[in-house]
């Protein structure tokens, strides 16, 4: 949305929040974007199961959300209103909205877990919609199967922040200086939610015996307390890998970048799951703009970003023994990290920035 505010845009933000506040209608300006954020009436108290009572505080919210839609719709030529994925909290007052002000709906869907929504607003926000934005061609194809006109789908995939992710922009000096608090002369990071590292931990074994020097560095957490931290970490201690691994837990997002520059190389490890096969990882395109060879698995979305022997190396999903051979591999030859690395910001540089992406949906409105 700030790309697109930045192609001269003017995007309005309501967002819509369970949980209880006061004052329950706040409005502010964020990173040059209008926001108003919504919270149930103070008077609104619900007990029972979390998931219902969640719901019931977002159906609380409607009346306020669409107040203030209308009287920005008043205020303003507004050509489209945009849901990001489908719910109660979000395309059930966007519909609501194209309904009473008859102005074209577009609904954002990025992953597979819209399918647990409630299904009845599910199927209706793909329905309704005008258009449908789909991260990866895979999700594209789910809707073809639930006989969601495809001619109103199209591709829109995630992007990277180039400049917060520009090597360029950051003193080499302080990035050696943190590279070199790791202790360890090759280095192999991974960033982002702790989903599934079964494959880098299993794998770990093999590549210590062959560089002894190695250390993994794992940034980011869960909230799935059966994929948290703290469960990795107990996996890595059981298999007497502790001295080879470094859990740092979430890190702000603008210190980041620095972590993915101590890297030689940059690791992910999607198990072969559709969940999985349906995503556009940022990790990835954050890896690249940052000039670094990937190891990961080969499903679906992956093997279309990490082109395998071009801008990394890819292991078939649950194969640890392949997956520890291509970070080997890699490790051990600077000359491939650094061409990979080149190669792969090229095409990230070229391919996936957010001023690109939101030209790209601009054109798309438009049409």
């Amino acid at each position: 949305m700030n790309a697109l505010s930045r192609l001269g845009n003017h995007v309005f933000i309501i967002i819509i929040r369970p949980e209880l506040k006061n004052p329950r209608i706040v409005s502010f300006v964020e990173h040059g974007l209008d926001v108003t954020e919504i919270h149930p009436p103070t008077s609104f108290k619900l007990k029972g199961k979390s998931s219902v009572g969640r719901y019931l505080n977002y159906l609380a919210c409607l009346p306020a959300a669409s107040k203030v839609a209308g009287e920005i719709i008043r205020k303003n030529k507004i050509d489209y209103v945009y849901s990001y994925m489908p719910g109660i909290g979000s395309s059930l007052p966007a519909m609501r909205i194209k309904s009473k002000h008859k102005i074209p709906f577009i609904l954002d869907y990025a992953d597979l877990h819209v399918f647990v929504r409630p299904k009845k607003i599910a199927d209706s926000s793909f329905k309704t919609a005008d258009k449908i934005l789909a991260i990866t061609e895979y999700l594209r194809n789910e809707l073809s199967k639930k006989k969601i006109d495809t001619n109103k789908v199209y591709i829109v995939p995630n992007g990277v922040d180039l400049e917060l992710f520009d090597p360029s922009k950051y003193d080499q000096s302080e990035i050696k200086q943190l590279r070199d608090s790791f202790g360890a002369s090759k280095l192999a990071v991974f960033s982002g939610s702790l989903q599934d590292l079964d494959i880098i931990i299993d794998s770990a074994t093999q590549v210590v015996k062959a560089i002894k020097d190695a250390k993994y560095v794992i940034i980011g957490d869960h909230r799935d307390p059966s994929r948290s931290k703290t469960v990795w970490e107990e996996k890595v201690k059981r298999k007497g890998l502790s001295q080879y691994f470094e859990f740092l837990g979430k890190k702000p997002r603008e210190e980041i970048p620095k972590y993915l520059m101590c890297a030689d190389i940059c690791l992910d490890s999607f198990p072969d799951e559709p969940y999985y096969a349906a995503a556009h990882p940022v990790k990835l395109l954050e890896y690249g703009a940052c000039e670094k060879p990937v190891v990961a698995t080969c499903v679906s979305e992956t093997e279309k970003i990490v082109k395998h022997g071009i801008f990394g190396l890819l292991a078939s999903p649950g194969n640890t023994s392949e997956f520890a051979q291509h970070v080997i591999t890699l490790l051990n030859s600077q000359e491939l990290r650094e061409k990979m690395g080149k190669d792969f910001a090229n095409y990230i540089q070229a391919n996936f920035g957010w001023n690109k992406i939101a030209a790209d949906l601009q054109k798309i409105l438009e049409n």
